[in-house]
């Protein structure tokens, strides 16, 4: 007889290679997703923060997007200073703003209606801010 493997135990090795690849695969496409909603969350977390602010302090406070470097500034208006900088995490990117800054004045609206996208290498979310009542909201993740 010879060594070697048979069709059989060829066929059964290959099936478990190819179903361990498949939840890897899945598994990243999990974490890609939740990194997405997590960063989502958090910046929705800040422009609450800063409406928070604006209306406790009694003057404008808003977030600037910085596409360029990836990240937001957290601000207070006139001086303007830097509260504090978020540098979104590695595979997240701002993917596009309607301007360079949302403040919001010191009754808690935003100055203007703003929408801002995050994405990652699969998906996209999208939040807006309304003018009239301050609203910020995420919508549905999508694909890109």
């Amino acid at each position: 007889m010879k060594a070697g493997l048979t069709l059989i135990e060829l066929v059964l090795v290959l099936g478990i290679i190819s179903i361990m690849a498949v939840g890897v695969f899945v598994n990243v496409r999990a974490n890609e997703r939740r990194a997405l909603e997590n960063a989502s969350l958090a910046l929705q977390a800040d422009l609450r923060y800063a409406q928070r602010r604006a209306i406790m302090e009694g003057r404008r406070h808003g977030v600037m997007f910085d596409l360029r470097y990836n990240r937001y500034r957290i601000v207070v208006d006139r001086p303007r200073r830097t509260i504090r900088t978020v540098y979104l995490p590695e595979g997240i990117t701002l993917a596009e703003a309607s301007g360079p800054s949302l403040m919001f004045l010191p009754r808690g609206t935003a100055s203007a209606g703003f929408r801002v996208t995050l994405s990652s290498e699969t998906y996209r979310q999208e939040l807006t801010a309304t003018v009239s009542g301050g609203r910020i909201r995420i919508f549905e993740m999508e694909r890109n």
